[in-house]
Order: C-alpha cells, then structure tokens, then sequence
C-alpha cells in the first residue's frame, strides 16, 4: 500500500486506544480471547484496518448528510450536532457488522493494497481505452475512469459510495443511521426521518456501483473480441487488478465475485486455468502481482499453474457456474455432518 500516508487514513479512521486498559474487565474478555486465537494470516493488518475504518465512517457519514438534507429546517441543526456520534453509536451496538458491508470493505481494501495507484501508471490502460476506436469500449472506459475518480480521496485511496451497496445493506444502514440521528432529535422527528430514507433509498442505484463500471468494460471488451491473454498481460503490467479479474471472469463464465475471491485466495492460477489463459500470460499476472504469490514465489505459483490437470480445472468450472445459494446450502450441510 502507500505506507507514508497510511497515517493520514489511521487519523481519519478511529481513535487510537490505550493498550493498558485495566478498568474494562469482564466485557473485553471475550474480544481478547477471540482476538488471541485467531489465525495471523487472517487477521487485518493496521493499514487494512485503518483504510475500512475510513471508509465506513465515511460512508456513515455521507448517508447522514443525505438524511439530514431532507430534514425540515427546524430539525437540522439538532441532526448535525448527532452527525459526528453516529458511527461510534452505531459500531458499538453492532448495526454495523453485516457480512455483505464488511466483505465489501475488505474488497476495496485488497483493491487497494493490490492495485495501489502508485508510481508505475495505475490505470494507464483504462485511460488508454478512453479514446478507444470501438465505441462501446471507449464509453464504458470513461465510465470507468469517472466512478473510479469519484471514489479516490484527495491522497489517492479508494472509497465507497452509496451506490456501492447492494440493496439490502443500503436498507438496512439507511435506517440504522436514521435511527442513531434520531437520539438527539424530538420524538417527532420518526415520521420526517422515516420519510428522508424512504427518499434516499428511491435514488439507490445498484447500477452505478464501481463493480458494475468495471464489468461493463470486461463485457465491452469480450464483445469487441479483444479479451484474449494480451489485454489480460496489458491489464496485469498495469496493475489493474480489479479489470483483470473480471476479465478472467467472464472468460471462465463464472461470477466476478468469486473470480475476486480466487484471486485473493491464494488460487490465482486456478482461476487463469478456467479462464484458459496461456502459461505466457499466468507468468505477467505472477509478475504483475506478487504480492499473492510472496516475494520469490512465483516459480513456484508457476510450476502449479502447469500441474493443474484439466479434470480438476473443468469440475471447477462446473461447481463455480451453479447457483451460489445452492452451493452454500452445500457447504453448510457438509460442514454440519462434519
């Protein structure tokens, strides 16, 4: 990630605590020993951490101005003095911990971390798209480039939008910072605030999320016949992780988001396996991407990409192209027969 500014994103996130914290007793036990055994590679790094935290505040935040925007003119002086205690009112009642919002920000995290924005060009193919001859592709590009423009702070880190949430999470942290408003307003403040989220989830648009931009281009791309291994190697060089994955998605025919968890789940050479890469083009995105692999390890991520035996790759593909419920129903049912 970009290490010099990460203490910009710690400051806009939550405040540091004291470590030596005698006086809380009974209540942090539990977190301590969740927290004490829990498995080091799954654990967020600070920096991880740092750029959720920022993240979700900010959200809270733009949700609460929305809200409040709408209010009558008597009521919104009370709601922006309740603005700024919403989120930590919010995290400390757990409104906040819904797996969809959380795997959410996780993802724009390792988006971060893997793509970086850094020195090496960022988005230098996208940008280059713009101009495109093809004009689905050069319209989906730009599309592209302004969602993507609209999400970066003034440092360089990605956000989240409104849009970005999928509709049942928008629903239900509309009116959970709807209610955490309300604590500092009258009681008849309900049926104005009801009405504000009511008209701010009107305008939800899960078309506009950033992941919908990037497919678009991906399909744009397939459709002009142009997502063969040498738009997936120009996509690994230039880092974009995000337009990478989802052109090995459509390829492999699976959906974006679990090509996504594939890729950051130590199975990237899997995923270019069903997307039928060439071994040229698996070596860029080891290349592009070592920090899925380790520093040294791509040799050997390599070796595993040609031991992959085909059987494998096309039961893979056929398990990953049913129904996601059916296959968590799966799951859950072989993880309770043990």
């Amino acid at each position: 990630m970009m290490p010099v500014e990460w203490p910009l994103a710690a400051s806009a996130a939550d405040r540091p605590t004291d470590p030596a914290r005698p006086g809380a007793g009974r209540d942090r036990l539990g977190i301590v020993m969740s927290d004490f055994f829990l498995d080091d590679s799954g654990r967020l790094t600070d920096e991880e951490r740092a750029l959720m935290a920022a993240m979700l505040r900010g959200l809270v935040t733009e949700i609460a101005d929305e809200l409040i925007a709408a209010l009558p003119t008597l009521l919104v002086a009370q709601a922006e003095s309740a603005k700024d205690l919403a989120y930590r009112r919010l995290r400390r009642v757990d409104l906040l911990e819904r797996r969809g919002l959380v795997a959410l920000l996780l993802r724009r995290a390792d988006e971060q971390q893997l793509t970086g924005y850094r020195e090496r060009g960022g988005e230098a193919l996208v940008a280059s798209l713009v101009s495109d001859d093809d004009a689905p592709v050069a319209e989906a590009a730009m599309a592209l480039t302004l969602a993507r423009g609209r999400r970066r702070d003034r440092f360089g880190r990605l956000g989240l939008e409104y849009d970005d949430l999928d509709a049942e999470d928008a629903v239900a942290l509309t009116h959970s910072v709807a209610a955490a408003l309300r604590e500092n307003l009258d009681r008849e403040a309900d049926l104005p605030l009801g009405e504000a989220s009511r008209s701010l989830l009107s305008r939800h648009d899960e078309g506009r999320r950033l992941e919908a931009s990037v497919a678009a281009l991906a399909r744009a791309l397939e459709a002009a016949g142009r997502a063969g291994d040498d738009m997936i190697t120009a996509a690994a060089k230039d880092g974009d992780a995000v337009l990478l994955v989802n052109l090995l998605a459509r390829r492999a025919g699976i959906d974006g988001i679990d090509a996504w968890n594939f890729f950051t789940g130590g199975d990237a050479m899997l995923l270019a396996r069903l997307a039928d890469c060439g071994r040229p083009a698996a070596a860029q995105i080891l290349a592009g991407f070592d920090s899925i692999t380790g520093p040294g390890a791509a040799e050997r991520f390599i070796d595993t990409f040609d031991a992959i035996a085909e059987d494998r790759v096309e039961h893979c593909r056929r398990w990953m192209r049913l129904d996601p419920h059916y296959r968590n129903a799966r799951y859950a049912l072989e993880q309770a027969n043990g």
